[in-house]
């Protein structure tokens, strides 16, 4: 069964739940960038998916969830 974290039981938002977020909002202003720039989609996904993917080692890696492991 899931446990609730203590910090979504009080409306906090955690590390965790702010990188989720984060990664479409890169690749949305990485579109709307290219659409401004004159840019290709391609062109502007590529560019906005280095960050995004950046975000994504540093959720899985440097800061990785705690009890991931755990059954």
């Amino acid at each position: 069964m899931l446990r609730r974290d203590e910090t979504a039981a009080r409306g906090m938002l955690s590390v965790h739940d702010a990188v989720l977020a984060l990664i479409p909002a890169i690749l949305v202003a990485a579109t709307l960038a290219g659409a401004v720039l004159s840019w290709s989609w391609v062109t502007a996904l590529a560019v906005g998916s280095v960050p995004a993917s950046g975000t994504i080692g540093y959720a899985l890696f440097y800061n990785p969830p705690d009890g991931a492991s755990e059954g």
